[in-house]
């Protein structure tokens, strides 16, 4: 139990790292044309560290972010391996988003397992306490 509360509080960090990132990029391309389009674009990741924190702070209230969570990330790393592929480079400040989204990807699944165990192991005491 205390290794999925470090891995809830490892994700919000990890989060909060991702997004400082890319507010820091967007700060040093301000200047450039296509400056608003990378916002429209980059805006919804923001959305990634609440639910960290959500699901940091109470998971069985908030299990439903779970899957959400599970799904953006999904799409992120496609994205970023399809970016890849179709401009045939890669930075280490892209590989490192990518790490990160993977090992994010890898957090909240173990989460949701952990959620779902845990879940499973309240029903079954529940119908053995009443009757």
């Amino acid at each position: 139990m205390k290794i999925i509360s470090i891995a809830k509080g490892g994700l919000f960090i990890i989060e909060c790292i991702r997004i400082i990132a890319l507010a820091f990029i967007l700060i040093i391309r301000a200047n450039e044309s296509e400056f608003s389009t990378i916002v429209i674009f980059a805006a919804p990741a923001v959305l990634f560290p609440l639910m960290a924190l959500f699901i940091w702070l109470d998971t069985n209230r908030y299990r439903a972010f779970t899957p959400l969570f599970t799904a953006g990330k999904c799409i992120s790393v496609f994205m970023l391996l399809g970016w890849f592929i179709i401009t045939g480079q890669v930075t280490m400040f892209e590989s490192l988003i990518l790490s990160g989204d993977l090992f994010a990807l890898a957090l909240i699944l173990l989460i949701n397992n952990d959620s779902v165990k845990h879940n499973e192991n309240k029903a079954i005491a529940d119908t053995h306490s009443g009757g």
